[in-house]
C-alpha cells in the first residue's frame, strides 16, 4: 500500500483506505452521532405541525425536496408531508424530543442508527460527484437547499447542497447503514484523481 493509502482502523470503514490518490480535492467527513427523525404529518395536521416545528426550532419544514437548517437543526422534505429532521449531536434522544412538541400533528420515528451520512467538500468536490451522480450538480441547476434522491454508483442515496464551505461548494449524502462500504468506495474511487481524504468531524 503506498502511503497516500492510509488505513483507518477505527470506524465501520475499517481496513478501506482513508486517503486515496494525491492531495485535498474531496474532503469527507462522517456524521458522527447526529439524531435522525422521520417525520410524517398526520392527515390535515401539516400546517401545525409546521407551525410547532418553527415556533422551536426557528426552521420553517421546506414544502418541497429541499433542506433548511438553523444552528444545530435542520430539516429535509422528503415526500409530500414527510421529512427527516435531524441534530447535531442528539443521537436516539431527538426523535423522542419530537414526540411531545408535535403531538398528534406528526408520526415520528427514530432513524438515527439506519443512516450513514457524508459531508463532501473540497475544491474538486462538484467535478467528484458529478462523476459519480447522474445529475447536474452545476450551482445554477442544483443550488443550496436542494435534495434530490439519486444514485451513487449502484447505491441509492439522498443529496443535499449545503452551503458553501470556506469557498468550497459543500454536500451531504445520505445512504442505508448497510450500503455504507459500497458509498464510500464509490466516492473515494471517484475522487482519486483529486485526491480524496476522509476526516473524523
Amino acid at each position: 500500500m503506498s502511503a497516500n493509502e492510509a488505513v483507518d482502523t477505527a470506524s465501520m470503514f475499517a481496513g478501506l483506505p482513508a486517503t486515496v490518490g494525491s492531495g485535498r480535492g474531496v474532503i469527507a467527513t462522517e456524521r458522527d452521532g447526529l439524531g435522525i427523525a422521520r417525520i410524517a404529518a398526520r392527515r390535515g395536521q401539516a400546517a401545525r405541525l409546521a407551525e410547532l416545528f418553527r415556533a422551536q426550532f426557528g426552521v420553517e419544514p421546506p414544502n418541497a425536496p429541499r433542506r433548511a437548517g438553523r444552528g444545530d437543526v435542520g430539516i429535509a422534505g422528503i415526500a409530500p408531508g414527510v421529512w427527516l429532521a435531524t441534530r447535531d449531536n442528539a443521537g436516539n434522544a431527538f426523535a423522542e424530543s419530537l414526540r411531545p412538541l408535535l403531538g398528534d400533528c406528526a408520526s415520528i420515528s427514530d432513524h438515527s442508527d439506519a443512516y450513514v451520512i457524508f459531508r463532501l467538500t473540497g475544491p474538486k468536490v462538484r467535478e467528484a460527484v458529478a462523476k459519480v451522480i447522474p445529475l447536474d450538480v452545476h450551482p445554477r441547476s442544483f443550488q443550496v437547499g436542494a435534495v434530490a434522491q439519486t444514485l451513487c454508483g449502484y447505491v441509492n442515496v439522498t443529496l443535499c447542497r449545503l452551503e458553501d464551505s470556506g469557498g468550497d461548494p459543500a454536500f451531504e449524502i445520505w445512504v442505508g447503514r448497510s450500503l455504507a462500504v459500497s458509498l464510500y468506495q464509490a466516492i473515494s474511487h471517484g475522487s482519486a484523481e483529486f485526491g480524496f481524504l476522509r476526516q473524523s468531524a
